[in-house]
């Protein structure tokens, strides 16, 4: 299948996560090269991202609770994560370096494997 280039802004505005097909559409943070399943599956991630995000909406206005006492924050920490790992195997060059230099994916150094790190 035939990859495009798409662009993926993580917070636009209002929208919590968008995946654009022009740069000049908004602001974006990541440039990836996908195919049309892989884009699909990735504007997937963004949406439940959005509607999960919007669940913790209500649990912060519960005072008195910790972070790690609120269900909702664990499901949208796990959203992130997955949505930052499939941007990173999706992602050019310069975006794989991004997203090492901001630290966004737990990693392991694999030995054996002179690519780098393991996701």
């Amino acid at each position: 299948m035939e990859k495009r280039k798409y662009y993926v802004a993580l917070h636009s505005g209002e929208i919590m996560g968008e995946l654009l097909q022009s740069p000049t559409e908004a602001a974006y943070q990541f440039e990836i090269e996908a195919t049309d399943e892989e884009a699909r599956q990735l504007n997937r991630l963004l949406r439940a991202d959005s509607a999960a995000d919007t669940k913790t909406f209500w649990d912060a206005h519960i005072p008195f609770l910790y972070y790690n006492q609120y269900g909702t924050n664990e499901g949208v920490d796990q959203s992130n994560q997955a949505i930052y790992e499939m941007v990173y195997q999706l992602g050019t060059p310069k975006t794989k370096q991004q997203i090492e230099a901001l630290g966004l994916l737990e990693t392991q150094k694999d030995s054996d494997d002179p690519e780098g790190p393991v996701y």
